[in-house]
């Protein structure tokens, strides 16, 4: 399935560059082939773009990271942009200590690999998704450092561009459908009268939802603006609701009217308003699952046939049984049965992050991925 990409310059503004206070190691293992290692002892620098003390940003300048045995550092080439990135700063949360680098998710080259790493190799063409407790994983820099068991090696049909986004939406939707849902990672076919309401399906990580449930064998229903619903149906939603000027009580009688009594599973990435709706259209009578996957999630009080998932997503880096849903997503994009969103490429490197946060936080983003190349 074709995708379209927009290309937008963003010149690197001139600005100062400081050296940071949280200076990592200048040692560092690489390895060209397993089992193989050399030393490199220079002070090795490297740009990221940190969340200072002030929780504004800052260009920064800090030396090289050091690699545990089992990880791996990726020279970034391109870096998606996510609603966290931006809610974190202004919420002030998911960043343990100031100065900080954000970024959850990125795809480079293999610049160096720990001592016990077997299954790559530097050089290799990988993506990652990171988790925030650990600085050296920050996407917002030059060198990121990733466990093994979370780095996807890339077959070249992918690019950098497209891999940026697998990370955060991509493995979002995948590990809520396959792993919190509970549903097949591979599919015989339909389930029958089986529904899943999916409000958002114009977000990044909703086109991914809408088209792995479909792939589980679920009839997608999906709340959507109208410049994205045909966009939609061909990623394989059974029904788009236009949400265009109307209540929310208006769209959830138009979901009940298609879903009946058979809607078995619930993602609402908007807030907490639409997902208190959503949940009301679920099955009253048979179970039924719901994940808010909206940042920060609402609280919520659901009927007793329905469970709330909570869907954590550093469960990948936490667990290594994790990677098989991040390895099965490659292969379904590898594989042209699942497509990435159209993206939006934003050139200048990490001087472009901050201006694509703040189109993100205003919603001009009109249904596609920010992506900054490197």
């Amino acid at each position: 399935m074709a995708t379209t990409m927009t290309l937008v310059h963003n010149p690197r503004p001139r600005k100062s560059v400081r050296r940071s206070l949280n200076s990592a190691s200048d040692s560092v293992i690489e390895c060209a082939t397993p089992g193989v290692s050399t030393w490199s002892n220079k002070q090795l620098s490297h740009r990221a773009l940190v969340v200072n003390r002030d929780y504004q940003y800052e260009l920064s300048e800090s030396s090289r990271p050091r690699l545990g045995p089992h990880e791996v550092l990726l020279r970034t080439k391109a870096i998606g942009l996510n609603p966290i990135d931006w809610k974190t700063v202004e919420y002030r949360f998911c960043m343990p200590s100031l100065p900080w680098i954000n970024g959850r998710e990125c795809a480079g080259v293999v610049e160096a690999v720990g001592i016990e790493v077997e299954s790559l190799r530097v050089g290799q063409r990988v993506w990652t998704s990171t988790y925030y407790r650990d600085r050296r994983a920050g996407c917002f820099q030059d060198l990121v450092v990733a466990p093994e068991h979370t780095v996807l090696p890339l077959r070249d049909s992918l690019s950098f561009d497209e891999a940026a986004c697998l990370g955060v939406a991509g493995l979002t939707a995948a590990m809520t459908i396959w792993k919190w849902f509970d549903l097949p990672m591979t599919s015989s076919g339909p389930i029958g009268e089986h529904f899943a309401l999916i409000w958002g399906g114009s977000t990044s990580t909703g086109q991914f939802a809408v088209q792995i449930a479909a792939c589980a064998g679920l009839k997608v229903i999906t709340v959507a603006s109208k410049r994205m619903r045909q966009r939609l149906l061909d990623l394989g939603a059974h029904h788009v609701i236009v949400r265009d000027g109307r209540s929310l009580k208006d769209i959830a009688l138009e979901v009940q009217e298609v879903g009946r009594d058979d809607i078995f599973y619930g993602i609402d990435l908007v807030g907490p308003q639409s997902a208190a709706v959503g949940l009301g259209c679920l099955s009253r009578r048979q179970a039924a699952k719901f994940a808010p996957l909206a940042v920060p999630a609402p609280p919520i009080d659901a009927p007793k046939n329905v469970e709330i998932v909570n869907v954590e997503m550093k469960r990948f880096v936490l667990d290594p049984t994790s990677r098989k849903y991040a390895d099965r997503l490659t292969e379904l994009v590898e594989q042209g049965k699942v497509a990435v969103p159209e993206r939006v490429v934003l050139t200048g490197g990490l001087a472009a992050v901050e201006d694509g946060l703040s189109r993100m936080r205003s919603g001009d983003t009109g249904g596609k991925k920010l992506v900054v190349r490197m």
